[in-house]
């Protein structure tokens, strides 16, 4: 029986990479992810874009110990949280008014013929999670138009309803 010598195995190994983008269908979302540049007399309001830069930041001192970086990150963690909740909330509404289209009558789902599809490179759970609630925007948003387009709810109703899910996106920045 020969004995064998066991050296430990090195590997050369790289970090992973993988290519993330997300499609937005709705200028109303496409609005979020961008901001708005300030001008004269208006201030300027960041977008998503933004907003994940800052978490991907806030969590590289997070790592480092940063005490302030975790009491942020804890914050917005619960903001997060009402955030998704508001918009679940609005989402019932839209499902609701969505609900009294006609048995006979078969409605499909509106997709933009020319989506815009930004490439993501979030480094931070907090940024991923904002980034599903905009898409979770964008079809709000999109089953909101088809409910006007079919007469379901009236201007007012698809003004107020996507007011209030923008504001409680923005809300997080």
């Amino acid at each position: 029986m020969a004995t064998e010598r066991s050296e430990p195995l090195q590997l050369n190994l790289g970090s992973l990479r993988s290519t993330m983008s997300l499609t937005l269908h709705t200028h109303h979302a496409s609005r979020i992810w961008h901001g708005r540049a300030p001008a004269e007399g208006r201030p300027g309001i960041i977008g998503l874009n933004a907003y994940i830069s800052v978490m991907n930041k806030m969590k590289r001192g997070s790592e480092q110990d940063d005490p302030y970086s975790d009491w942020w990150m804890l914050r917005i963690e619960d903001k997060l949280e009402q955030t998704k909740a508001a918009l679940k909330g609005l989402r019932e509404q839209v499902d609701q008014a969505l609900a009294d289209v006609p048995a006979a009558l078969s409605l499909g789902e509106n997709m933009n013929v020319q989506p815009v599809k930004l490439p993501l490179f979030v480094n931070a759970q907090l940024g991923f999670m904002a980034v599903y609630l905009l898409a979770d925007y964008d079809d709000l948003a999109r089953k909101l138009i088809l409910a006007h387009h079919t007469a379901l709810i009236d201007r007012s109703t698809l003004e107020r309803w996507l007011n209030d899910g923008a504001h409680a996106l923005r809300s997080l920045f």
